[in-house]
């Protein structure tokens, strides 16, 4: 399992990096060998700060098993931030993958009529490269925007249950854990805005909508895992590394 969390050293970032680089590499050629044009099976997570959403998505990684990795926030940026890495990724891809992928990110220059800053370019890129080799659980980033094909979920919950588990967390006082709240909260819209144009909580913008105020991390993490099994029922527990995927 893949997760890059906020502070970690940056040489086990860059091993991480490297682990995932490896890891896409090996599906893109297993697909040029197979010829098969195939979608795979990708979560996107959406989170309030106080839902748990970063556990949620170890839990989920778990129940599902190998080849399925989560791509937190911290290695996306990393990734995008980082040229030689993700031309690397980018060029692990056959052509007519690259060219899909360019197509999305014109369209995505377009919004508004502006010009997107080169973050916004280099995301959709990282984003849309990890879901071509699937078995992928993405938090955050917005990534629910870019892949409407995958199992995009949200988490949510009331003030009162958010500002309790964030005291519990950080260690911080009621009016402290309710700032860092909506610090978060507004922080998070701003991106979505910034990035796409768009609503963080808009109507459709996600299949699943969660509010985990009585969940428990693994309840939450099983209801997505039964979601998933739904969704992409080819999906097994056990499903080897080199399997292919057809989404109906």
């Amino acid at each position: 399992m893949t997760v890059i969390r906020i502070g970690e050293d940056p040489r086990l970032v860059d091993q991480r990096i490297t682990e995932s680089i490896i890891r896409l590499r090996s599906i893109e050629e297993l697909q040029k060998r197979e010829r098969v044009r195939v979608v795979h099976p990708v979560v996107t997570i959406s989170r309030q700060l106080g839902t748990g959403g970063t556990e949620v998505a170890q839990k989920l990684a778990e129940m599902l098993g190998e080849p399925w990795r989560v791509w937190d926030q911290q290695i996306i940026d990393a990734i995008a931030n980082h040229a030689e890495v993700r031309r690397e990724m980018v060029q692990s891809l056959d052509e007519q993958a690259q060219g899909e992928i360019d197509a999305v990110v014109k369209s995505l220059l377009g919004i508004g009529g502006i010009e997107a800053p080169s973050y916004r370019k280099h995301l959709a890129e990282v984003v849309l490269t990890i879901e071509r080799a699937g078995y992928a659980i993405i938090l955050g980033r917005g990534a629910n925007f870019l892949l409407p094909r995958a199992l995009n979920v949200r988490l949510r919950a009331s003030m009162p249950v958010r500002i309790r588990r964030v005291m519990e967390q950080m260690n911080l006082s009621r009016e402290q854990a309710e700032r860092v709240i909506r610090d978060s909260d507004h922080k998070r819209a701003a991106f979505v805005h910034q990035t796409f144009g768009r609503n963080i909580d808009e109507d459709g913008a996600y299949d699943l909508i969660i509010y985990t105020d009585d969940l428990s991390t693994e309840g939450t993490a099983r209801i997505i895992h039964t979601a998933v099994l739904v969704m992409f029922p080819e999906v097994e527990k056990s499903a080897p590394t080199h399997a292919l995927v057809q989404k109906r």
